[in-house]
């Protein structure tokens, strides 16, 4: 059963939505995406995760995202009665703005390193049953199909939330973890802070409690603690199994430093700056600590030829 305290943020969720989608800068990924505008709203989700589209210097990059949620801010201000919108304090990689009504709040998060995309974005509106379910209308750009579910697997290994591994079992159940679901997964994992090998084989933790306080009451169908450990240990399985000869190569030359970009179907993903990055972090361990790289590249080809 629902709680009603998630339609509340849903409906404040999709007040804000126009506005944030006047600033084409941005576009939307994540859980709100993919319940809202490409499925029939299985679960209710309550937070606006955006991309940052233009690939420009961190230095341009930050102030245009700084600007952009300013421009979100005094819009929601202005238009959204009784509105509280603040700006939160940096956790990380991300900036935020908190939106808050009486009985409702939710958050506008921008990734500040994985900014950038592989194909071109898509303008969405929400689904018809989210029309019929809040009567309220959005259209934004959200990003490609690969992308979504390619950083949504990656975010599934790394922090196991019950939401992201409810998402993932309905599109095993359905469009399946694809190529080019595939190709989005492994930009996302050369993207991504955490370690490939403890990505891709992650050890499992206890999400009972995460999953009574963070999601119980927020899906349309039917989702036990039983079957996100099933889902769990078969999007592992889907990982282990799809990755190709040419993909695993990928991945241990990407972690020696020197990637084989002929081996990764995706040509543009070396210009993404969280690649940039992750690469730039791997030359500073070689450099400083070779002894610990060699220890990670051996744990890596342990995890891909093993």
């Amino acid at each position: 059963m629902i709680d009603p305290k998630y339609k509340a943020q849903v409906d404040l969720l999709l007040q804000t939505l126009p506005y944030v989608a006047k600033e084409e800068i941005f576009a939307l990924k994540g859980g709100t995406a993919i319940n809202l505008f490409v499925r029939n709203i299985p679960r209710l989700s309550v937070d606006i995760d955006l991309t940052y589209l233009p690939i420009d210097d961190r230095e341009t990059a930050l102030k245009n995202i700084s600007d952009g949620l300013a421009r979100i801010k005094l819009d929601l201000e202005r238009s959204i009665p009784r509105i509280s919108v603040t700006a939160a304090s940096r956790e990380g990689q991300d900036v935020k703005i908190n939106c808050q009504l009486p009985g409702a709040q939710i958050k506008i998060e921008v990734n500040t390193t994985t900014r950038g995309c592989i194909h071109p974005t898509r303008l969405m509106r929400v689904h018809d049953s989210v029309e019929s379910s809040f009567g309220r209308f959005a259209a934004i750009h959200v990003v490609s199909m690969a992308e979504l579910y390619g950083g949504k697997i990656c975010a599934a290994l790394d922090r196991q939330h019950p939401r992201d591994l409810f998402d993932v079992m309905l599109l095993l159940d359905n469009e399946g973890f694809t190529d080019d679901i595939k190709d989005g997964f492994l930009v996302a994992l050369i993207s991504h802070m955490r370690p490939i090998s403890e990505v891709i084989s992650p050890m499992f933790i206890d999400q009972q409690q995460a999953f009574e306080t963070q999601f119980s009451g927020m899906a349309n169908i039917p989702f036990s603690y039983k079957d996100y450990e099933r889902t769990r240990i078969q999007l592992v399985g889907q990982v282990q199994s799809k990755l190709t000869n040419d993909d695993r190569q990928f991945l241990m030359s990407f972690k020696d430093g020197n990637p084989d970009w002929e081996k990764l179907s995706v040509k543009n993903a070396r210009e993404l700056p969280a690649v940039h990055w992750k690469l730039q972090n791997i030359e500073r361990l070689k450099h400083d600590n070779p002894r610990k790289h060699k220890e990670m590249f051996s744990l890596l080809e342990n995890v891909l030829f093993g």
